[in-house]
């Protein structure tokens, strides 16, 4: 069966305008991850809220230890989540200069935690609604408000169950 020249112009538009969404594609490859830090590597975990430090985990032989506020094993798969931090993905970045550090809620971070001598920053959350600003290094970062809720939880959800 033959193909009418509409028939075939509309076939030639609809695998042109596929082939442009799949470059479109190779060029937008997804949000990167927050950091390049390998999770394995990560010796020392610590919390902040408010500028006091609320939470330490250290990795030893057996896995991850509670040192602060009591000295206990820590739950492997919550360690884990905290992590997991270090690859969430980051839906945009900008430099951090002292007008975004104040607009973004840096100055005075909400949060912090330090995997080593790697600082996360958490700042305010962001419009629209379900993200949240962090800093990193010289970088502030636009990342899902989840992972503030989760460096938020009480150091019952990390201390492994007896």
């Amino acid at each position: 069966m033959r193909l009418r020249g509409i028939d075939q112009l509309t076939l030639l538009l609809a695998a042109l305008v596929a082939l442009l969404l799949w470059l479109r594609q190779l060029d937008n490859p997804g949000p990167r991850p927050l950091t390049t830090l390998p999770a394995a590597q990560v010796q020392e975990i610590r919390v902040f809220g408010q500028g006091e430090l609320r939470l330490a985990l250290l990795r030893d032989a057996e896995g991850w230890m509670l040192t602060l506020p009591e000295i206990a094993r820590a739950r492997p798969s919550r360690v884990a989540n905290l992590l997991a931090l270090l690859r969430a993905p980051s839906h945009g970045d900008w430099p951090a200069t002292p007008g975004l550090l104040q607009q973004a809620g840096l100055e005075q971070p909400q949060r912090a935690l330090w995997f080593d001598q790697l600082h996360i920053r958490f700042g305010d959350p962001s419009t629209p609604p379900g993200y949240r600003y962090v800093q990193v290094g010289d970088r502030v970062h636009l990342i899902d408000d989840f992972w503030f809720d989760l460096a938020s939880l009480p150091v019952t959800h990390f201390r492994e169950a007896k």
